[in-house]
């Protein structure tokens, strides 16, 4: 039986509110990590603006894998192939 657009809406909900949920743990774990390696570029005596650099370069190279894993994999895009 199909699903009525209520159903569609209930369901597209529950999946967004459980990716936002989930986003929003991955950027606590994130910004913990990035303030302990801070501290500890500053321990290790990192030339001032290095740590920044590496992060921003870490950060893109993960904004591509991103950008490529959604155009490729994200539901909303048209299949890949038909299923009959």
């Amino acid at each position: 039986m199909a699903l009525t657009e209520d159903e569609i809406r209930a369901h597209l909900k529950e999946g967004m509110s459980l990716y936002a949920t989930k986003l929003h743990r991955a950027n606590l774990v994130l910004g913990n990590r990035l303030a302990v390696l801070r501290q500890e570029a500053e321990l290790s005596k990192l030339p001032e603006g290095r740590f920044t650099q590496i992060a921003r370069e870490e950060g893109e190279a993960a904004d591509r894998r991103m950008q490529s894993n959604a155009e490729s994999f994200h539901p909303v895009t048209p299949f890949l192939q038909e299923v009959s």
